[in-house]
């Protein structure tokens, strides 16, 4: 059976372990984020029906105000004791006048306990009172004893296809005996308008009742006659606090100063929106966790590996080579080719001094690396955070975009897998992060990017611009109250390339002297500091980094690289 090399098992053992914790971890971040995020919509949709029942409560009791002040009215209880026709004009007119300072009120009636009726609803002046007197609201309003009562919805006397409520209170002297029945009949103007804004989902919507299960209000006018409609409603009915269906939450609010109770039934399909979502997007996230840390880890194998292969081929080629040499192979395949070579080492310094200087050459290799993966991780979640502010205002095509934005971003980020990037690709890396953090800022953030054609193709360290960027937004245009601007311009000066990033931020005291330079680039952060380091090992002397500033008004950093690398 042929032995696997120690490269081919660690990628064997790690690789799972890697797929395992990515899986536990995005598992674990969509249930916690799904439940908090059905918590806190069940949470607004009860406080709105809370602060619903609040308004419906003031409005209710604003009206029962107006009835109790009618009915209390001195031409009213005159006329009511005493009814005579030349009171009846001062009557209506009264009672227009309360119409006119309430847009709500439809009609107001009275009828005496003699059988008079006076009405601003001419209809109610020609029926007869003793119909009247029989019906709910007239018995309701005499047991209730001069308080006034709230009737369930029914049909306008005069537009049938209009559903009203009223307030009926009766109308007693000073000894509280009985003088008739006052009713304000009610539109749902007010109410109807406060209620159908609330923000319960796209099917969603709010209805009232009474103690007996009565509809006071719904939107959908047909439960009032409607026995289907009103068997569709029960279920709502029957839940105080809680679901009915996966995705129908059901609040209910009991309203002061009636027997009302107000029923918001939310449609959640909003929060399963945002569920898949954030199932796409850590779906996303875990993909491109795992290609990055797949590609990373197999490169980061193979790196540490390499030195040993080379060591191996090169002792296998000296063993080829050199035929005094002897060789005795045991144990495994490495163990035999260091063992078979162990013998010979004092006779192959020179190989082995190569060998050293493969390694010094590797180590710097290392270091490139190590500085390119420095990358704020930060940039990546506020990204996120963006593109879920925006989905939840329903702003899908900028969702789209930041998205492809993020794409292409890490795409030219990883470049391949290359440490090594072409100054366009580069540029183009820099342009899709400007753009994102416009999305972010807004006006705050504007850029200009002038590119020079014949430089397309110039090899430089990737992730070499981006760092400068975000320094000038985060430490010169985030720090001023006007709109910022960031310019990048490749042109040539004096035989060199100059890369040029400027700001219109805070800025800073002077040109920058060599030492001072130094200094700043050393306390300027990782990505500063990581710039210069990586452009040295790159460069040498041939490269070198200017400043020019002036405080409140600009920045500029220059980076001189040669023409010819």
């Amino acid at each position: 059976m042929k032995k696997q090399t120690l490269f081919v098992r660690l990628l064997t053992y790690i690789f799972p372990g890697i797929v395992i914790l990515l899986a536990l971890v995005g598992f674990a971040y969509y249930q916690i984020s799904a439940t908090a995020i059905k918590n806190l919509t069940e949470k607004k949709t009860s406080e709105t029906i809370q602060q619903s029942a609040q308004f419906v409560s003031s409005y209710v009791e604003k009206l029962e105000q107006v009835s109790s002040s009618l009915a209390q009215n001195s031409i009213l209880l005159t006329y009511a004791k005493s009814p005579s026709d030349r009171q009846v004009a001062n009557l209506k007119s009264l009672m227009e006048t309360l119409l006119n300072t309430n847009s709500d009120l439809i009609s107001a009636t009275l009828v005496t306990k003699t059988g008079e009726i006076v009405s601003t609803d001419q209809s109610m002046t020609m029926q007869t009172s003793s119909d009247m007197m029989q019906e709910a609201w007239y018995m309701a309003a005499i047991a209730q004893k001069g308080m006034p009562v709230l009737t369930p919805a029914r049909k306008n006397a005069t537009n049938q296809d209009k559903w009203v409520v009223s307030v009926t209170q009766e109308i007693v002297d000073e000894q509280g005996q009985n003088l008739g029945v006052l009713r304000l009949d009610i539109d749902y103007g007010t109410m109807a308008d406060y209620l159908n804004q609330l923000n319960l989902g796209k099917n969603g919507f709010t209805f009232i009742i009474n103690q007996e299960h009565e509809f006071v209000y719904h939107p959908r006018k047909t439960v009032y006659s409607s026995k289907a409609d009103m068997e569709s409603m029960k279920p709502y009915i029957a839940v105080e606090q809680g679901y009915v269906t996966g995705k129908i939450f059901v609040s209910q609010a009991s309203i002061n100063h009636s027997e009302w109770t107000i029923i918001g039934v939310a449609s959640l399909d909003e929060l399963e929106s945002i569920r898949q979502s954030i199932m796409r997007s850590m779906s996303a996230i875990a993909i491109l966790a795992f290609l990055l840390s797949a590609g990373g880890l197999a490169l980061l194998l193979r790196y540490w590996m390499q030195p040993l292969r080379d060591l191996q081929n090169i002792i296998l080629r000296i063993g080829q080579g050199e035929t005094h040499l002897r060789v005795q192979e045991k144990g495994s395949v490495e163990l035999v080719d260091l063992a078979h070579h162990f013998n010979l080492m004092l006779d192959q310094i020179d190989r082995l001094v190569y060998s050293v200087q493969e390694n010094e050459q590797a180590i710097r290799q290392y270091e490139l690396q190590a500085l390119a993966s420095q990358i704020n991780p930060h940039f990546l979640y506020n990204t996120l955070d963006t593109i879920v502010w925006m989905a939840e205002f329903n702003e899908s095509k900028r969702v789209v975009e930041v998205t492809k934005s993020l794409a292409t971003y890490f795409r030219l980020a990883l470049n391949h897998g290359n440490e090594q990037i072409q100054l366009k690709s580069e540029i183009e890396h820099v342009r899709q992060y400007l753009f994102i953090q416009q999305q972010r800022y807004g006006d705050k953030l504007n850029y200009r990017i002038e590119e020079l054609a014949s430089y397309d193709d110039y090899l430089l360290p990737k992730l070499i611009l981006q760092p400068l960027v975000e320094n000038a937004i985060y430490h010169g245009i985030k720090e001023v109250n006007r709109p910022g601007e960031i310019r990048l311009r490749v042109y040539e000066d004096d035989n060199q390339l100059v890369i040029s990033v400027y700001d219109n931020g805070q800025g800073f005291d002077s040109i920058m002297k060599e030492e001072a330079r130094d200094k700043l680039v050393r306390q300027g952060g990782i990505g500063l500091s990581n710039v210069d380091k990586r452009l040295k090992l790159q460069f040498g002397e041939a490269y070198h980094m200017e400043w020019e500033s002036q405080p409140d008004q600009f920045t500029e950093i220059r980076l001189y690289l040669p023409l010819n690398p």
